[in-house]
């Protein structure tokens, strides 16, 4: 469930031990895809809202390498993050923090 932030944001949801994201439009809506480490691949996909393309901004995140391919980008970030996803009008904000490793 959403809630506001004190700063008029609304969160769309955090996720945990995220290894990278895909940005990707399709028709008239953009969705972004969490993926994650391990022997198997798997994914969580955060759909926004339909009917209306949002601008994304991905701030904070320790990433290595980025991957543009129309119509979708792959941002496989330095280690494991915990993301938080808003919205703050037209503008979904993504706002990553690494994980430290266990010792």
């Amino acid at each position: 469930m959403a809630r506001e932030a004190a700063t008029g944001e609304e969160l769309i949801t955090e996720i945990k031990n995220a290894a990278g994201i895909i940005l990707a439009v399709t028709e008239n809506r953009n969705w972004l895809e969490v993926f994650f480490e391990g022997d198997l691949m798997h994914t969580r996909t955060v759909n926004l809202p339909t009917g209306r393309l949002s601008d994304i901004y991905v701030e904070e995140v320790p990433h290595k390498t980025t991957v543009y391919e129309h119509p979708r980008t792959m941002i496989f970030f330095s280690g494991r993050c915990d993301l938080r996803i808003t919205r703050d009008g037209e503008r979904v904000i993504v706002l990553g923090a690494a994980v430290e490793a266990a010792v």
